[in-house]
């Protein structure tokens, strides 16, 4: 013995309470965002090093600078990140030892100097010096 059931009624499925979780869900990631911002925009002097290795330029380092604005040089020529990408890439087939000096403004944005970093480490290139220096460095 069965329930009669009619065929004009279907089940329904209330969306109401999704539509509730994926709001609050919004509403959380953007607050949480929004105070996770303000921590990355804090002013940054980056430090000098007393007890940093000194070492004296050689012709066989890769030296890629980066000016106050975040420009990007390789060997005293301009160029893009997408050029310096495929340069790294070169390099890292011919010599994955090969050592790499970045020359960055300490007025650089961090984030730039990440860039650079980020760039060296997927094409596996490691050894990877950092000096900082001011508008005064090259006179």
């Amino acid at each position: 013995m069965g329930i009669p059931r009619d065929d004009d009624e279907r089940a329904e499925v209330s969306l109401s309470p999704l539509i509730d979780c994926v709001f609050l869900l919004l509403i959380f990631f953007l607050v949480s965002t929004m105070t996770r911002k303000e921590q990355r925009d804090i002013d940054i002097v980056l430090p000098e090093s007393v007890s940093a290795e000194k070492q004296l330029p050689r012709d066989e380092h890769l030296v890629i600078g980066l000016d106050r604005e975040g420009a990007v040089c390789r060997d005293g020529q301009q160029t893009s990140l997408n050029q310096l990408h495929a340069e790294l890439r070169e390099i890292a087939l011919r010599n994955p030892d090969q050592v790499i000096r970045l020359d960055a403004d300490q007025a650089t944005p961090v984030h730039k100097v990440v860039e650079i970093l980020d760039l060296c480490q997927f094409n596996a290139l490691s050894n990877v010096g950092i000096r900082t220096y001011d508008e005064h460095y090259n006179r």
